[in-house]
């Protein structure tokens, strides 16, 4: 038989193992209460794309559309990789700069915006290259004084292998300003990939890097 001093051990070794175990339900509890914020819980934010901050940013300004808001709110950011369209991207710059989205009338700046933005190749193109976007909101930040127009020297483009197919469009200039202002910085393996098409992450970040350019001008003036 046991005796009363093993059976007291043994009630008190039992009520400690209840307490660090209702201790341990209540903080795996809190854990996972604390990994849960605007309906991403930690697990999908260990695993978050590189563009989501950017994105979510837009998303929170109003800026981006169904089509943003869906690929934050999807596993893993599926969606930021995918090219977007000209008229997506029109709307995304429009919403930047406080415009509504589409041709506008000739001349006008919402014709403009329009131009820089969704008429590559005269509007026959489903994607926009990254080239043609780029230098567009150069071009759209020049109207807003964010960023020197072009004739400047080119000296941070050149050492970037593929610059010449944006000095054969004609957008060698205004990609030397974006990058010196920080906008564009390329790939890592140091190329720029003009050609390519602009996919909803890329678009984000450019664009949220444009607008953080504009509230720091503006508030030096």
């Amino acid at each position: 038989m046991c005796s009363w001093q093993q059976i007291r051990a043994a009630l008190v070794f039992l009520l400690i193992l209840a307490v660090l175990l209702a201790y341990s339900g209540a903080g795996w509890a809190q854990v996972e209460q604390a990994g849960k914020k605007d309906g991403h819980d930690e697990k999908k934010l260990a695993v978050q794309h590189w563009a989501w901050a950017s994105a979510q940013a837009l998303v929170a300004a109003g800026i981006g559309g169904e089509e943003l808001e869906a690929a934050v709110a999807s596993e893993e950011g599926q969606g930021l990789d995918e090219a977007i369209s000209p008229l997506e991207w029109n709307a995304y710059v429009a919403g930047a700069t406080g415009s509504d989205p589409g041709p506008g009338e000739v001349g006008d700046e919402r014709y403009w915006f329009y131009v820089y933005t969704a008429s590559e190749d005269s509007g026959t193109r489903s994607v926009v290259s990254r080239g043609y976007a780029i230098a567009g909101l150069a071009k759209i930040g020049n109207m807003f004084g964010l960023v020197p127009g072009s004739g400047g020297p080119l000296q941070h483009l050149l050492r970037f292998p593929d610059w010449r197919w944006l000095d054969e469009k004609g957008y060698a200039e205004l990609w030397e300003s974006m990058i010196a202002l920080g906008l564009v910085s390329g790939y890592p393996d140091g190329t720029l990939r003009p050609e390519k098409p602009l996919t909803r992450g890329e678009a984000a970040v450019l664009l949220k890097g444009w607008l953080e350019l504009r509230d720091e001008k503006g508030s030096k003036n």
